[in-house]
């Protein structure tokens, strides 16, 4: 009798120890953070009631002028979320924007960002990519414009979508159909999106409620540039988020124009890591992986003039 009461005592002290160090390592898992909050985690918290709770974030400096914030919050429905935000100062002479295709070619196909970031100019270095434009999943067809380097590839934009570049004198554009006719002999590089986030600096209210992981890209006034990819369906990782939330973000960030690209399994945000030797791709892919994808932009450091 006295040997089982003493394996009944180890027993219960085992349970004990095990739910301690558990606990234990929960609480060292997940840190709120009080006065070490980044810039970019400021700004939204301040700007918006997306955030309930900060539970931790990072920047990284990518090279001066390019920074990359990754945020884990919960936001005020009680749902854990993850934000991963490229800010780019493309006022910046030796930083310019380069729109990325399936092995670097005028033709329609799809391959993952990862793969197509080998493709950019060699006397550039690569500092972050994502993807872009919607597309037709079996020929890779874009849903938008196409214009590489002031060719244009593909010249036909669905009525009501949208589409982000760059001009020839080296204005950050977006805008929609009726934008694109106007401005179409002035375009250099330029991408298609869909819905419209921000507009003439006021977040647009949308009534599709879905949420799904989504990406994003925006421009301020003083050209500081925006991509973020919001991370989602994975309940216990990263909710998701739907597009008047997605505009109310790109708004606190200080965008006054922003538009609302591929996203679900689409959404890919790479960069180049300076702590590590290899493209890194920061967020989680609902797929399990990057997609392949029709198009993307890339955001590279070079010392060659170029519009932007």
């Amino acid at each position: 009798m006295k040997m089982i009461k003493q394996k009944l005592l180890w027993f219960v002290l085992s349970l004990t120890l095990v739910a301690s160090c558990e606990k234990a390592y929960d609480a060292g898992e997940i840190k709120i953070l009080d006065d070490t909050r980044s810039e970019l985690t400021l700004r939204l918290q301040e700007n918006s009631t997306l955030i309930h709770r900060v539970y931790s974030d990072t920047t990284l400096e990518l090279h001066p002028g390019v920074t990359e914030t990754d945020i884990h919050y919960l936001n005020q429905n009680g749902h854990t979320m993850r934000i991963f935000i490229l800010e780019a100062d493309m006022n910046r002479s030796d930083l310019k924007l380069q729109p990325l295709t399936p092995n670097g070619a005028e033709l329609y196909g799809r391959q993952p960002i990862p793969e197509m970031v080998a493709y950019v100019d060699r006397d550039s270095s690569l500092l972050f990519g994502a993807n872009a434009d919607f597309f037709d999943a079996d020929t890779g067809e874009p849903r938008g414009i196409v214009y590489l380097s002031g060719r244009p590839i593909r010249t036909t934009m669905p009525s009501g979508w949208t589409f982000f570049g760059v001009s020839k004198s080296g204005q950050l554009m977006i805008g929609d159909d009726v934008y694109f006719e106007e401005k179409e002999a002035d375009i250099f590089h330029a991408l298609g999106g869909h819905q419209i986030l921000v507009k003439d600096g006021e977040p647009v209210t949308h009534t599709d409620a879905s949420v799904e992981p989504r990406t994003a890209v925006g421009f301020t006034t003083d050209n500081m540039l925006y991509f973020v990819v919001v991370d989602g369906r994975k309940y216990d990782y990263s909710y998701g988020i739907n597009f008047t939330d997605l505009g109310e973000l790109m708004h606190a960030l200080g965008a006054t124009e922003s538009i609302n690209l591929d996203g679900g399994g689409s959404s890919t945000f790479l960069i180049n890591n300076p702590m590590d030797t290899v493209y890194e791709v920061r967020n989680r892919p609902s797929d399990g992986e990057p997609r392949a994808v029709a198009n993307g932009w890339a955001i590279v450091s070079s010392s060659v003039e170029a519009p932007i």
